[in-house]
């Protein structure tokens, strides 16, 4: 590979990474209290690589927030399709969440899993409590 190749690669990648930052973490980029950090893959990346996704903690937060609001599981299986598009970034939030993931799940198992752990766990908290909800 020439190093034409190389610095267009690189270039490229910076570009991507850049264009996923809010404006808030370009703000602090552009006041020198930010600072990129350059990881190297084995392998090439694809489009259907998990390392490529990535989710805002914000958006992650977001959605955090309207399932503790969610009144049903229907509710809640609705928040859940409507925020996250694909198995990568279902895998991802159930991560963060501590959601157990296997390899071999299917999406609405996935889906299953989140809503169950959030939704579900505080529905059976208050049956369990007395409490309307």
């Amino acid at each position: 590979m020439n190093n034409r190749k190389v610095i267009n690669n690189l270039f490229s990648s910076v570009t991507k990474l850049i264009q996923k930052l809010t404006d808030e973490e370009i703000e602090k980029l552009e006041h020198g209290k930010f600072e990129l950090v350059i990881n190297f893959q084995k392998g090439k990346a694809s489009k259907n690589d998990k390392s490529a996704t990535v989710i805002d903690e914000n958006y992650i937060k977001a959605i955090n927030e309207k399932l503790d609001l969610a009144k049903s599981r229907e509710e809640g299986l609705e928040i859940i399709e409507s925020s996250l598009k694909n198995k990568n970034e279902l895998e991802l939030f159930a991560r963060h969440i501590d959601v157990a993931v296997m390899k071999s799940d299917r999406v609405d198992k996935i889906k299953t899993n989140i809503v169950d752990a959030t939704v579900g766990a505080r529905l059976r908290s208050g049956a369990i409590q007395g409490k309307e909800i």
